[in-house]
């Protein structure tokens, strides 16, 4: 048991030294600033049956907001934000460690598990205390019973340590590390809450469907409402607009979320999910136990050296030297054959190393570009699409940090000015080539500025991966920033539509993403090039 705790102690300091712990708490503390339900304003954070019920009316409405909201976003940022902590441990040689001692598989995935929760935990804890500011300065004078305040955050307890066991769940098995879990988890968890949003009276089958808890919360929400109102929730929305069609009458009823009550199958839900966490624990011992690479014995001809992951990481280190040293050592500004060159070694490194499905599912995406009906491409299957491609942007400028070749590139006459230029054309050709079909289309049908929304947009996603992975020197952030704008779009959130959206285009947030897409990109460029 000590050596669990002290691993977990150990793998929770590490991770809130990081830059991503600090990003993500910055961003919690926004989030309790901005959902905040907002009484005779143009915008509310949270609205349900927005004819029916008033928004915002009592001080209990801030705490089943920010429940709410954590619920939708934590689960998905902090399973990308923990996925990653086995390929860490493999990196640095801790796995080797580990299986040579006397701690063993099971007992390093329990010490995983609880340094992830605690870490959600973290995360939670600062929006919640956000929260009761954010009560007492919009409520001034009015106050709720400890009870009343933190009931709504009761499904939270559960689902974070749930989060944290897929998150190590998915680190165990090889083929889920990728493109291809990322993609799993990101498109079925939301999938999963469908059934919850969409039926009445869900039975206790539904419910343990909806591992993010926020369909749960709801359906908590809806009780209160009804034993207060005789009306239920039958629509609910994060981030709402007055003026949409929405709203036709004046509502009628302020509900208090006082002292939500928990049914005997709301705990039922709570403890098979408990046990569905101790599943997931003991699948990942088993699934690392048969997927993981063994030292090679003394006298073995075994291709696996002692150290795999070390060993591995210096060949992918060395042959990303090899091939930029070819290359920039080859390029001249006059030589425009080898600045052509130089961009297609920086497609073939991005593109490098991926799964056939992976090609298969992006051949199958851009096709549906061709033909699906235009206004359905624009807001939802290119933000889909590019969120397929995130381990694709999400190289860009961090790779030569990762691989520290940037000592190596700047052997090389004007390699730096090189290698960051070339990298940024070819994120650019990528999404050119992804959004060609929707630009063509949408000219040709008159929608002029729709398709320069587009154009603003595949200059600003490269752009900004570069700059993200340039100052931070990680893909992380991007990743992170990318799920969550791609949830916004598909959530129909105009404000987060960097390619524009169907209705009612705006011009000026075009420009507006194209001028920062141009800027992160030359910002990019001239840190690298400039010696700092």
């Amino acid at each position: 048991m000590r050596a669990i705790i002290g691993q977990a102690r150990v793998d929770y300091k590490e991770r809130s030294r990081s830059f991503s712990f600090l990003a993500i708490i910055s961003l919690c503390l926004f989030g309790a600033y901005w959902f905040v339900p907002r009484t005779g304003d143009g915008l509310m954070i949270m609205a349900f049956e927005p004819d029916i019920f008033v928004q915002g009316g009592h001080p209990s409405w801030i705490p089943i907001s920010s429940a709410v909201a954590l619920a939708f976003f934590l689960p998905l940022i902090g399973f990308f934000y923990l996925r990653n902590g086995v390929q860490y441990d493999e990196k640095v040689g801790l796995e080797q460690l580990i299986s040579s001692s006397t701690v063993g598989n099971f007992r390093y995935f329990i010490g995983k598990f609880l340094s992830g929760t605690l870490l959600l935990y973290t995360f939670a804890i600062v929006v919640i205390a956000g929260a009761f500011f954010m009560m007492l300065w919009h409520y001034t004078g009015q106050f709720l019973s400890v009870r009343a305040f933190l009931s709504p955050y009761m499904f939270l307890l559960i689902t974070l340590p749930l989060c944290s066991a897929l998150a190590i769940l998915f680190g165990s098995a090889r083929i889920l590390r990728g493109a291809i879990g990322s993609i799993i988890y990101a498109i079925c968890i939301p999938m999963l809450m469908v059934p919850m949003l969409t039926v009445d009276n869900p039975n206790i089958i539904l419910r343990l469907l909806d591992t993010s808890a926020m369909a749960n919360i709801i359906e908590v929400m809806s009780r209160s409402a009804y034993q207060q109102t005789g009306y239920t929730i039958d629509s609910f929305m994060l981030v709402y607009v007055t003026d949409s069609a929405y709203l036709y009458y004046t509502p009628l009823h302020n509900v208090i979320f006082d002292n939500l009550s928990y049914t005997f199958e709301d705990f039922i839900v709570m403890g098979i999910w408990l046990l569905v966490v101790a599943m997931f624990i003991a699948l990942s011992a088993l699934f690392y136990g048969i997927t993981k690479r063994h030292p090679a014995r003394p006298g073995s001809t075994s291709r696996h050296p002692a150290w795999p992951d070390s060993t591995s990481n210096k060949t992918q280190t060395s042959t990303y030297k090899q091939r930029h040293e070819f290359v920039y050592n080859s390029v001249s500004p006059a030589k425009n054959l080898m600045s052509v060159r130089g961009i297609f070694a920086e497609i073939k490194l991005m593109l490098k190393g991926q799964h056939f499905i992976w090609y298969l599912v992006s051949i199958i995406g851009f096709a549906s570009t061709l033909f699906l009906e235009i206004s359905m491409v624009q807001t939802i299957i290119m933000p889909l699409l590019c969120l397929w491609f995130v381990n694709i942007f999400s190289g860009l400028g961090s790779r030569e940090h990762n691989y520290n070749m940037l000592q190596i590139i700047a052997t090389i006459p004007t390699g730096k000015l090189k290698q960051i230029t070339f990298s940024w054309i070819a994120g650019l050709a990528i999404t050119s080539t992804l959004a060609l079909p929707t630009i063509v289309r949408l000219t040709s049908g008159g929608q002029l500025t729709s398709a320069f929304a587009v154009l603003a947009g595949v200059v600003f996603l490269p752009s900004f991966a570069m700059f993200l992975g340039e100052f931070f020197k990680s893909s992380r952030l991007f990743e992170m920033s990318l799920i969550v704008v791609s949830f916004a779009i598909i959530n129909g959130i105009p404000l987060a539509m960097y390619m524009g959206y169907a209705n009612a285009p705006s011009h000026t947030q075009a420009l507006v993403y194209l001028a920062l897409g141009l800027v992160f990109g030359v910002t990019t460029v001239y840190k690298r090039y400039t010696p700092i």
